[in-house]
């Protein structure tokens, strides 16, 4: 059985957290920019949010801190999409896949790709994000959003086909 993690130690070097923190932030802060729909605020809050979670929970030591930031990275974004599931949502169509706030090296079917995720239904986005970019099995990604196998396949299907559908809608203008 895995331990808990413990509370950051007082007396742990604030230093060693600035270093990950520097070099996971890039990471991290992409890793929500891909699945929020290119929504600049909420990656930067999600990412906040994830830091301050992290500097809470820290392990004194740590084998890859990567995998663990992006363990609590992701525990964030599913508890965000839980909870945006809970209110009524409004998504805007006007998402300008030339505005700033793009990563750079992005080219313009991966931001097509992000904003026709974001007008997904969020459970659909979800699971295949899960799936498809985070890796997990259909059983994996139905054991984490509490649905069967079968109704996971069955997600996983309409998804794909709403996110084709939703990737032509959207122009590189």
């Amino acid at each position: 059985m895995n331990e808990p993690i413990k509370p950051i130690d007082e007396s742990a070097s604030t230093a060693t957290f600035e270093t990950l923190y520097e070099r996971l932030l890039p990471v991290v802060y992409g890793y929500f920019l891909r699945r929020v729909g290119g929504d600049v605020a909420l990656a930067e809050d999600l990412t906040q949010e994830t830091f301050l979670s992290a500097v809470k929970t820290m392990p004194g030591t740590l084998a890859s801190p990567e995998a663990w930031i992006i363990t609590v990275a992701r525990r964030r974004l599913v508890d965000h999409i839980r909870h945006k599931n809970r209110r009524p949502r409004t998504v805007s169509r006007d998402v300008d896949v030339a505005s700033p706030g793009w990563p750079p090296d992005w080219s313009v079917d991966e931001r097509r790709l992000v904003v026709a995720l974001s007008r997904l239904a969020s459970s659909q986005r979800l699971v295949l994000i899960l799936h498809y970019v985070d890796g997990f099995s259909v059983r994996e990604v139905a054991q984490r959003v509490g649905r069967s196998v079968v109704a996971t396949e069955s997600l996983l299907a309409r998804g794909r086909r709403a996110l084709r559908s939703r990737f032509e809608e959207v122009t590189d203008e």
